[in-house]
C-alpha cells in the first residue's frame, strides 16, 4: 500500500525480494509521479538487486467514458502505453505490463508471469502479447532452447531450487 501509514512497515517486506511490482493507475495520470518520487527510490534503497516490473493497472478505464469526461475537465487523458513504456525505461524496469482485473483475469496472471520470469533472471528479455496465442510469449527464445509456448512451467520446474519472492 502506498499509504504513509505503512511507510515504517513496508521496508520489512523488501529483504530477499527477487522482483518488485511498481503499480500505478492508468486512469489517474498523477500516479506516475509517485512511481518516480516514492517507489523508485524506496525499491532501490531496500532491494537494489530486485528486478522491477512496472504495472499499469485499470487498463479498462483508459476507454471508460466517465473517466475520459472527468479527465477532460482537467485537460488530462489516461496514461498511454507509450508513457508507461518510457517510464519503465526511466526507472530501470525490466518490463512494462498493463492489466485490468475487471475485464481480464488473464492480464493479471500475465503480470505475475512476467514477474516470475524476471525473478528467475530472465527479465531482460522483451515480453509481449501475441495475436496468434493468448498469454505472454518471449519475442526472443531463451538461448539454445526451442520454443515451447511460454515455457513457464518447465522453466520454473527447472529452476525450482531458486527462491522467488515477489514484493
Amino acid at each position: 500500500s502506498g499509504s504513509s501509514y505503512y511507510d515504517n512497515v513496508r521496508p520489512l517486506a523488501y529483504p530477499d525480494s527477487d522482483a518488485v511490482l511498481i503499480c500505478f493507475d492508468i486512469s489517474r495520470p498523477e500516479t506516475l509521479d509517485s512511481v518516480l518520487k516514492k517507489w523508485q527510490g524506496e525499491t532501490q534503497e531496500f532491494c537494489p538487486n530486485a528486478k522491477v516490473v512496472l504495472v499499469g493497472c485499470k487498463l479498462d478505464m483508459r476507454t471508460d467514458l466517465a473517466t475520459l469526461r472527468e479527465l477532460s475537465k482537467q485537460r488530462l487523458i489516461p496514461v498511454t502505453h507509450e508513457q508507461g513504456t518510457v517510464l519503465a525505461k526511466q526507472v530501470g524496469a525490466v518490463s512494462y505490463v498493463e492489466c485490468s482485473s475487471r475485464s481480464s483475469e488473464r492480464s493479471v496472471r500475465d503480470v505475475f508471469h512476467v514477474a516470475t520470469v524476471a525473478s528467475l533472471g530472465r527479465g531482460h528479455r522483451q515480453l509481449r502479447r501475441t495475436d496468434s496465442r493468448r498469454g505472454l510469449q518471449r519475442s526472443a527464445q531463451l538461448a539454445g532452447r526451442p520454443d515451447r509456448g511460454t515455457g513457464t512451467e518447465s522453466e520454473i520446474h527447472k529452476d525450482r531450487a531458486k527462491s522467488c519472492n515477489l514484493m
